[in-house]
């Protein structure tokens, strides 16, 4: 097994494993260890089965259910298949992750990986890009972050205020609202200490202390000054 940096600030590949094949301990704390380092990690040439993709994300935590379960693979609940040609209850397309986010924060414990796998793509264009939101704090002005720091988001399905509604989701709203969640908008990584911005545009209500569109306008801020070409890894 061999990694190869992809990035500067974010990114890195790993060629020489197969995992379709179990691994040693040592593999899997390797592993880890490079997302944690690099926070968007490509395993080159793999070739899985549903099954065998759950069994590899497995390597990463316990795998849990997304939002979507009517995009789950039949007898796999724990794998969902994300296609542009999914449709909503109004024969709309389903246009999955369009703005920046981080998976569900409106769950009490959200997942601590997204893990995807490709089987049709196209040629050029639709790529998955992922922001280092860890550099991003980092490169903040001071002020900033004093700001923020002791911030709090509170989370639900879908924010009334949110900049970037989708159809599917507003539908889905009125039966799959929850009560809100609080995350920490500066979020500490346990396992190295460092800190992140952690929100999702989409499930954020509202920042504790001020108003929906208030919150908007600051996480657009801080999406503005934090989406830089030398933050993102796109795919």
């Amino acid at each position: 097994m061999q990694l190869n940096r992809l990035g500067e600030h974010i990114g890195a590949e790993i060629v020489g494993i197969d995992l379709t094949q179990p691994i040693t301990e040592a593999e899997r704390a390797q592993l880890n260890a490079a997302v944690v380092e690099h926070v968007a990690l490509v395993i080159r040439d793999q070739h899985f089965t549903p099954q065998q993709f759950l069994t590899a994300a497995a390597y990463f935590g316990e795998p849990m259910a997304q939002h979507y379960t009517e995009f789950a693979v039949p007898g796999l609940p724990l794998v969902n298949e994300i296609c542009n040609q999914h449709k909503d209850k109004n024969g709309q397309r389903v246009n999955h992750g369009e703005s920046w986010h981080t998976d569900h924060p409106n769950h009490r414990i959200p997942p601590k990986y997204t893990t995807l796998y490709g089987i049709a793509i196209p040629d050029q264009g639709g790529d998955t890009e992922i922001l280092n939101t860890r550099a991003g704090y980092e490169s903040l002005p001071t002020a900033l972050k004093k700001r923020i720091r002791h911030m709090q988001t509170a989370n639900v399905f879908l924010g009334s205020a949110t900049l970037h509604p989708f159809s599917y989701a507003a539908n889905a709203q009125k039966e799959r609202q929850i009560d809100p969640v609080l995350q920490p908008l500066v979020r500490t990584n346990p396992e190295n200490g460092s800190q992140a911005l952690y929100f999702s545009t989409t499930k954020c209500e509202t920042i504790v202390g001020i108003t929906p569109e208030q919150t908007q306008e600051l996480l657009t801020e801080l999406l503005e000054q934090i989406v830089k070409p030398e933050f993102i890894y796109k795919h």
